[in-house]
């Protein structure tokens, strides 16, 4: 009797435990829940079609270029110093076109009377101001040709403190710039090119040519 007692009482234990075993398994209902909807159980139905609206609306930013540039190479002496150049350039296999411009050397200030309307008025003008012991002759050519000359200065400020000396005579002169000019021979590497020569590049090429310069412009 006392056996059948204790068998009884570890079968109860036994299925005691089996039953709790079971209870404390995860049920297969259904498939678990991804994070991207766990994150979004805090937020509405409505706040996440207003983001997803505002994700498709926002504006792309364009890639930026850099700017496109070619390369002007100045201060040439002559056709010589220009064909050396342009061979170490072929060699780098970089091309360069040759041409002329025409460059401000020095610009001078002159003070001046006229032009008047006929050059006999200007000779009578002019033997007034001669009369009066004032340095003057007439200009016989150029932009300025048929008007006197009062004064040919280097510097500006001279030239207006002329000017005012000449007012306070009753001589009302104006001061025109003259700019000297000569013809400059000069390289230009274009956008193609321009990109395949480094500004250290160019300065090693161009080093040993006193005055020769180089300048990057938007092309």
């Amino acid at each position: 009797m006392r056996w059948i007692i204790l068998t009884l009482l570890l079968a109860n234990i036994a299925l005691g435990g089996y039953l709790y075993w079971e209870s404390s398994q995860p049920t297969d209902d259904g498939p678990a829940p991804n994070q991207a909807e766990l994150n979004n159980l805090s937020l509405g139905s409505d706040t996440l079609a207003e983001l997803r609206r505002l994700e498709r609306q926002a504006p792309t930013q364009p890639a930026t270029e850099p700017p496109v540039q070619c390369v002007r190479i100045t201060g040439l002496e002559g056709a010589d110093q220009a064909d050396v150049i342009e061979s170490r350039l072929r060699a780098l296999e970089v091309d360069a076109e040759r041409a002329t411009r025409q460059v401000v050397v020095r610009s001078d200030y002159w003070v001046v009377l006229g032009p008047f309307d006929s050059p006999s008025i200007a000779r009578e003008r002019l033997g007034e101001l001669q009369a009066a012991d004032i340095e003057s002759f007439l200009i016989g050519q150029g932009p300025l040709e048929g008007g006197i000359s009062l004064g040919l200065f280097s510097s500006l400020d001279n030239a207006e403190r002329r000017k005012r000396e000449l007012t306070e005579q009753d001589i009302g002169a104006r001061v025109e710039r003259v700019d000297r000019t000569r013809e400059a021979l000069e390289l230009t590497i274009g956008k193609e090119d321009a990109g395949l020569i480094s500004d250290g590049a160019l300065e090693s090429l161009l080093n040993e040519f006193e005055g020769v310069s180089y300048q990057r412009f938007s092309c």
